[in-house]
């Protein structure tokens, strides 16, 4: 999940980059300049931007990826401990083991 994360927040910040790129053309005269007075300043938002976006997306596939988790895990927990499985009879003889 959180290479899935990554990967999309990787991508959307790459998307904005590119544009943000696009739309600053008229500022190429002045990149030396720009960049040795500000890029320390550039760095940490784009830092602060991609750790943001990874986390929006990271709660976001919480959200929706895992819902029910807890009340899946239950079911299965309870069907263990009746016994009524092929499955749980495995677990059982290896857990004696």
């Amino acid at each position: 999940m959180i290479g899935n994360v990554l990967l999309l927040a990787l991508t959307l910040f790459m998307v904005f980059w590119f544009l943000l790129l696009d739309r600053l053309k008229f500022l190429i005269p002045y990149r030396d300049i720009i960049l040795r007075n500000y890029g320390w300043a550039i760095g940490l938002y784009a830092t602060l931007l991609l750790a943001n976006l990874f986390a929006a997306f990271f709660l976001i596939a919480r959200r929706f990826f895992l819902k029910h988790t807890g009340q899946k895990l239950v079911y299965v927990d309870k069907q263990l401990r009746i016994g009524e499985d092929d499955l749980s009879t495995e677990i059982r003889e290896r857990s004696e083991e």
